[in-house]
């Protein structure tokens, strides 16, 4: 993958020289609403435009994943809890071997209790 991306980095990097090159014309950079004017080559205004929609796009989507982040941290800190779990249970029947013990089953997992539904009897009316 890193020879892909710099193979691919050569020939870009060759067209923005020559973009840089060949416009070297000075234009008038107006801000508005500001009071402001800037003289500058048409290929930093060029370029500069599209540093900051790639700096834009790039946050957006970043802000964006931050879900997918925050779910692959809680499955790292699930899959580490469980990995030291396994570790202190596979060292309690080591022990519980060498004893000549085993080690005591876990019991059965409970099932969820549904409420009890209470109908009050109809008044004669």
């Amino acid at each position: 993958m890193k020879l892909i991306s710099r193979l691919l980095f050569i020939p870009v990097a060759a067209a923005f020289v020559v973009f840089a090159v060949a416009n070297r014309h000075e234009v008038t950079l107006n801000l508005w609403p500001l009071p402001l004017e800037v003289d500058l080559p048409v290929y930093i205004a060029v370029l500069g435009a599209l540093a900051a929609g790639m700096a834009i796009g790039g946050s957006a989507q970043w802000i964006s994943d931050g879900r997918w982040r925050r779910r692959a941290r809680a499955g790292r800190r699930k899959a580490s809890a469980l990995e030291r779990r396994l570790t202190l249970v596979e060292a309690a029947r080591e022990a519980g071997h060498e004893a000549g013990t085993t080690a005591p089953e876990a019991p059965p997992p409970r099932r969820p209790r549904l409420p009890r539904l209470r109908l009050k009897p109809r008044d004669p009316a």
